[in-house]
């Protein structure tokens, strides 16, 4: 489920804050989305405008199904594993207060049609650029088919990361068009702190108390997405941004690299060799390099704490109540591993109070350690770094004895 609804009204508030936007009615709405975007509309989008009551209803039951408590649950317990959470997350119940705090409208991929509040049917300046970011995205569906885009893997996953932040970026970059700005001088206020106060006053007050990982899973396909869709349009103008969508980003490094993503580096195939003897595995993924950076994240400040990753892979275990969270990446070069390797264990230090110490197998050195947060692993080998978390002391033996971390 992407809650993106809320942020938008947002971002579109923050920036009439500024300057006021055009208005138009709604036919004049859809030619401009075309003409800024250079891409026709293949079929008219319907508009089914709906009291909020209603609308507040139908997203309800879209969220149902779209997000059920199972993939909520496996989400909650990979945050607090990873340790992006120090407690387990009602994230069902958190996403959906989100959602639903500020429903203006969206577009629904699997009816094609454009859905709104009744107050919308009369376009203005307040609501014309939340219509038309969500008219690009008819756009995009009707040329690409946003689903398939989008894939079925989880919000917190780097691949969807990415995947989203090429949809909402190009979309966001189509609304500040539309209002009369220069997309390169909006940095400030389309900053994850302004957002963030802005969203406390205006009332969404859920996203603003909600858990950091929960906000800026929500904030970077807008913020980060449209930097990047600004640098594809730099460089080689709509048509090549119009394109993208064909060839999506695989990893949030291409988006917050667009160089990257123009020399077609691919993430690094990542495998978890090790299987613990008891317990099923019970969701796994890619963290990449934004999640990373906000793991070891201080302050305001989103460090580039991750800066030379390559490819990592996560697999998270269940054994009755006991869990254990296995975790392997790959960097761009033994300097890039290190540098993270002695980040990550000064965050796992401060976070857990993990007190490590220095151990062998084999001739292989690693760091072990435990605190109330359960049992900890680390270790470095040449450009790879593997991590263990679990609740149990036998899994993480186990994996010492066995070897299989390289």
């Amino acid at each position: 489920m992407k809650p993106r609804k809320p942020l938008l009204a947002l971002l579109a508030l923050l920036c009439l804050a500024v300057e006021p936007g055009r208005s138009a009615d709604i036919a004049e709405l859809k030619r401009q989305v075309a003409s800024i975007g250079r891409l026709e509309f293949k079929r008219d989008v319907p508009v089914r405008y709906l009291d909020r009551a209603q609308l507040r209803s139908y997203v309800e039951r879209l969220f149902a199904e779209d997000y059920p408590a199972e993939l909520a649950a496996r989400e909650s317990e990979y945050l607090y594993w990873m340790g992006f959470t120090r407690e387990r997350v009602d994230l069902r119940d958190l996403r959906r207060r989100i959602i639903l705090e500020n429903v203006g409208g969206m577009y629904n991929e699997k009816t094609d049609e454009l859905l709104a509040v009744e107050e919308f049917r009369q376009v203005d300046m307040l609501n014309a650029p939340a219509l038309a970011h969500e008219l690009r995205h008819a756009l995009q569906d009707q040329y690409f088919d946003l689903a398939a885009v989008l894939g079925d893997l989880s919000d917190f996953d780097d691949r969807k990361l990415a995947a989203l932040a090429a949809v909402e970026g190009d979309a966001t970059l189509v609304m500040v068009k539309q209002m009369g700005f220069d997309p390169d001088q909006v940095g400030d206020a389309f900053s994850p702190e302004n957002i963030l106060s802005y969203s406390a006053l205006a009332g969404a007050t859920t996203l603003a108390a909600a858990p950091e990982v929960v906000r800026l899973q929500l904030l970077m396909p807008y913020l980060d997405g449209m930097r990047f869709s600004r640098a594809v349009v730099r460089d080689g103008g709509w048509k090549a941004l119009n394109r993208v969508l064909a060839r999506k980003p695989l990893s949030s490094e291409q988006v917050l690299h667009p160089g990257k993503y123009a020399a077609g580096e691919r993430p690094l195939e990542t495998a978890i060799r090790f299987r613990p003897s008891r317990g099923e595995r019970f969701h796994s993924g890619v963290v990449g390099e934004y999640y990373l950076n906000v793991l070891l994240k201080q302050g305001d400040e989103t460090a580039d704490a991750a800066q030379g990753w390559g490819g990592d892979a996560f697999a998270l275990y269940r054994d009755n109540e006991a869990r254990l969270l296995l975790w392997k990446s790959r960097w761009d070069t033994p300097a890039a591993a290190s540098r993270f390797h002695a980040d990550f264990r000064r965050f796992l230090e401060r976070s857990f109070r993990v007190n490590f110490r220095e151990g062998s197998e084999g001739g292989r050195i690693f760091l072990a350690g435990r605190s109330d947060a359960g049992y900890f692993f680390l270790s470095r080998d040449n450009d790879r770094l593997f991590y263990a978390r679990g609740s149990d002391r036998d899994p993480i033996n186990e994996l010492i004895s066995g070897g299989i971390y390289d």
